[in-house]
Formats: C-alpha cells, structure tokens, sequence
C-alpha cells in the first residue's frame, strides 16, 4: 500500500520503524519540517539549551545502552555547535547518528549569503565522525537513515552525520506504507588466527589480559577467559567494569602504574581486548611488552598504531573469544597473593602517581559514598575534574557501562548532559553526575532540561575555586605565578533556588549520603557542592 508523505515526514517514520524512542535537539526555522513531523510521532523529543547539550546527551544514552543516541540540529550554528560532543563520541566510540538540515539544493555551496550558510559542512563534519553526507533525493531519506544507524553500530562504533536539504524535507514522496526495516551487524572472524592465537596462548607459562571498552558486551567470555587462563586484567578507562573488581585476577584501571605496566609487559602473553592502547590511557607511557601481543579488535588499524601486534585478530571480542575458549587449556601459574600486593603497593602510591596528595583522600571519601548508594549496575558518570581523574583507578567498578568518562576528547561539561541522556534511556536507574565548578560552568544552561523532565539526577560539584587540575599543572611546571585558573563561581546554591530545585552543600561523608538518598527520591534534580577547603575527615 502506497501512501504520500514529505521528506520530513519519512524521515521521522524511518526513524520509528528503526525503533529509536528518544531523540535530542533544538528546534531552528531550517528544521521547522521535522519538527512538525515529531508532533506526530510517539518518539520522545528532549528539547536541550544548546546543541552541545543534545550531542552529550546522545552520546550518554549511546554509552549507556550501546544503542546509537540521536540529535537533531539546525546547519550552521546548529551543526558547528554539536561539534565537540561528536568529536567526544568518535574519540570514545560512542554510537551516535546527528541529523541536520541543509539549505535547499538550488543554492547549496554557492556562497550566496543565505542564513545558516556554512562551508564544506560534511568535510567539516567528517573531521568528528566515521561519515558524513548530504542526501541528494528526497526518495533516498530511508536509505540514508537506515545506513547512518548501521554505521554508527558496525565495526568500530562512532557518530554519522546525515544532512537533508530543505527542500528535500518539504518535497513530496510516496512510500510504502506497510515496509519493515531491518538491519543487521556483519563482523569478519579470522578462523585461522584463532587457531594461532589458542595454540600461543596454551604455551605461555604467564598470560595477562587488557581489556577495553571494545569488550564492554563481552563481559561474560573475558570473565571466563581470565578464570580458565588464571590471567592478571587490567582495564582502560573505558572498559572499567568488563571484569568486576571484585574479581581476585583485577588490577583494575592502572595501566599508568608502573608496578603494573611492568607485570603486563613482563607476561609471555598479553592479549588486548577492544583497545587501541592509546597514550590517554597509558598517560603517555609507552608500552614494551617482553612477550607476545596478541590484539582482538573490530578495528584492524588499531594492530598498527601504538603498539604494533605480533597477531592481530579481527572481529568482535563476544564472537571471537566464544569461538577461542574451548581451545584453551587450563592454567594455574599466576597467584592471587601477588596480585594482591601489586594492588596494595598501587594504592598506596596512588596519591603520587595521580599527582594529587592535598586531596587525594577527601575524593577517596566521596568515591567511597558514591559506591555505598549505588547499586552494582548502576552509573558514576564523571567530568573532567580532580575526583574523578582520581576515580579512574580508585573507584570500584562491578560491571561495565557503569563509569562514564570523557576519556579520549577530554572535553569539560560533559557529565551532567550525558547523565540526562542516560537518564532518559533508563529511568528506573540511579545515576550520579560528577562535575568540577569549571566544568559545570560549560553546561549548565542543561541543568534546566534535567528539570523539565523531572529527573532525579544528584549534580556533584567538586569546587575547588576554578580550574583546579590546570592550577596543579601550572604550578608542577613552576610557573611564575597562576594565570586564568582562579576564577569567580556562582553561588551555586543560590542557581538550584532560581531552579526552583533543592541544593546542597555536606561537610563529610555522613551528609553526603543522606543527600545523595534524598535526591534518588525526589522528581528533580539536586545540586550537591562538595566545597574542597570546607570538608571534614
């Protein structure tokens, strides 16, 4: 059966039969088209305060849920705006699709003046995402869409960018009415490695393993793989929680130890899961393992780029290892006392590896309340900011998608936005979002969407006057004097009243938990201020 609809129209009914639910973005007079079409729809359209804020959040419900998140934008401003959280998303490999209007074809790139106007926008673009690219009909809408979510999905996951022309979205189309999309993800397996691999690993006397956030859907076969194989794990930043650190084999995410960077590298065998071994996650320490790197990754140009693997197998980590582990042999060479110590002796040089002794212990304080009120499955989303840089290898991880950190782009203001999108994804869960005063200043314009919506999402600031971690950098470089990082604040507590929602401000851990309990029940957020110099231990 045939029916007759704008391009807005089909765009919007595409997105329907591919089962995305809730979408971000900011309406604009360029995609006024779709915009109409959602009024139509039963999709949940969030309504941010800029568009950076509807890119953080598809990238913390994508984060969450491996499920792409979707924003909606304007060309122009709308697209140069969501810039940053792309560039976030791609760093991280977060899927995300981002559609924008375009001017009508008649003019495009032709630098008539035309409001929104903006140059080469998919080279542009293209610079924050796997793809970028204009749809040239209005009857290629669907096929577009369809391609844009499947991309974000397949192999190395990341943001697409699509953009419609205006008078793509207007024009007029007959589709299907009654056609069914589907689409599936197709992974190559390298059969033969796999054997190679097995048959290397069964004759190493040591194995350890690292695992990343390629493996965060494997969880199950690396927690099998490590008992079979008694293998020390570590993990990158974003694959805290692939194996639980309740497990006796986790070092946790310490790569940038030197204790345990040299047990790694020491192993006969060290297999990297989902994980470019990039500098950001080895704080700019190189890796020189002694043994055999064997690398299983969806992406074949991460065996090449930081430290070049002896055997490289393609393909999704759930796949590969499921077809790996009934050839491996048992092992019982590493003991678990050792890696207790390795863990001990960590800890206790934490404060100076981080480069955070003044307060190293208050975060710790924080941290350790934060995983008292959440449950095993439940998310610490984390900012750019002193406690949470700490939190990246002292805070205990169950299980994956449960610690969220702007890791790859390192950009500020990330947290709170992304805490809406996660929240919105899975309302019935706890979260918290954790932010330094700097980075909440980036953002905040969001905290109002987090009302509207009426989520009950704890907002942590870590105040420390400015921007702390640049203040610490300044002075280990021995600057003269501090220069733009002591910086005046709101009153943030006087910002949660014009809210018209609760603020905030514990002393200690006691208070801290009560707040953090009462925010969980409430239908609004809570702007909770840990004041650095006002803390008592």
């Amino acid at each position: 059966m045939k029916k007759t609809v704008t391009g807005a129209q089909l765009l919007v009914e595409t997105l329907e039969r591919i089962n995305v639910e809730t979408v971000f973005g900011i309406p604009g007079v360029h995609n006024l088209k779709i915009y109409d079409a959602l009024t139509k729809s039963k999709i949940h359209h969030i309504t941010t305060r800029n568009e950076s804020g509807a890119g953080f959040m598809a990238d913390g419900y994508g984060r969450r849920t491996g499920k792409p998140g979707t924003a909606i934008v304007i060309t122009g401003p709308g697209l140069t705006n969501i810039m940053t959280p792309m560039g976030q998303a791609y760093l991280d490999a977060v899927p995300m699709v981002v559609i924008s209007s375009q001017l009508p074809t008649t003019i495009m790139n032709q630098s008539t003046g035309f409001l929104h106007e903006l140059k080469n926008s998919t080279i542009m673009a293209s610079s924050v995402a796997k793809e970028s690219r204009t749809v040239p009909s209005v009857e290629l809408i669907e096929n577009y869409v369809v391609e844009a979510y499947k991309l974000a999905v397949t192999g190395r996951p990341g943001p697409v960018h699509i953009e419609i022309p205006l008078d793509l979205l207007a024009e007029k189309v007959q589709v299907n009415k009654e056609l069914k999309i589907q689409f599936t993800e197709t992974t190559t397996l390298h059969e033969g490695s796999i054997d190679q691999a097995a048959e290397i690993i069964n004759q190493a006397d040591r194995v350890s393993v690292i695992a990343g956030g390629g493996a965060v859907d494997a969880s199950k076969e690396v927690e099998e793989l490590i008992e079979k194989l008694s293998a020390a794990t570590v993990q990158t930043c974003a694959g805290k929680g692939v194996v639980s650190d309740k497990s006796k084999w986790n070092l946790g995410a310490r790569l940038p130890f030197e204790n345990i960077r040299q047990f790694i590298e020491n192993s006969d065998v060290v297999i990297a899961l989902g994980t470019q071994l990039s500098p950001t996650d080895l704080w700019e320490n190189s890796l020189k393992f002694q043994g055999t790197l064997i690398q299983i990754d969806v992406d074949s140009d991460a065996f090449y780029r930081n430290a070049p693997a002896d055997l490289g197998i393609k393909g999704d980590c759930t796949s590969v290892l499921q077809k790996m582990l009934p050839l491996l042999k048992e092992k019982n060479t590493t003991i678990p006392e050792e890696l207790d110590q390795l863990k001990i002796d960590a800890v206790k040089s934490a404060p100076q590896v981080i480069g955070n002794e003044v307060t190293f212990d208050m975060a710790i304080d924080v941290l350790d309340v934060f995983r008292e009120v959440l449950k095993d499955d439940e998310a610490l989303v984390a900012d750019m900011t002193t406690a949470a840089y700490i939190a990246l290898s002292e805070y205990q991880t169950y299980q994956p998608r449960t610690f969220l950190h702007p890791v790859g782009f390192g950009t500020l203001g990330y947290s709170m936005p992304a805490a809406i999108g996660m929240k919105a994804a899975q309302p019935d869960k706890n979260l918290i979002a954790l932010i330094g005063d700097g980075g909440f200043q980036f953002t905040m314009q969001e905290l109002a969407v987090a009302c509207e919506q009426e989520l009950p999402i704890p907002i942590v600031i870590w105040n420390n006057a400015g921007y702390g971690e640049i203040k610490r950098n300044e002075k280990s470089m021995d600057f003269d004097s501090f220069i733009a990082v002591d910086n005046r604040n709101p009153d943030f507590m006087k910002l949660a009243d014009a809210y018209g929602i609760e603020g905030q401000m514990p002393v200690n851990k006691k208070q801290l938990k009560e707040a953090l309990l009462g925010s969980f029940a409430k239908k609004e957020p809570t702007i909770i201020e840990i004041d650095v110099n006002r803390w008592e231990r």
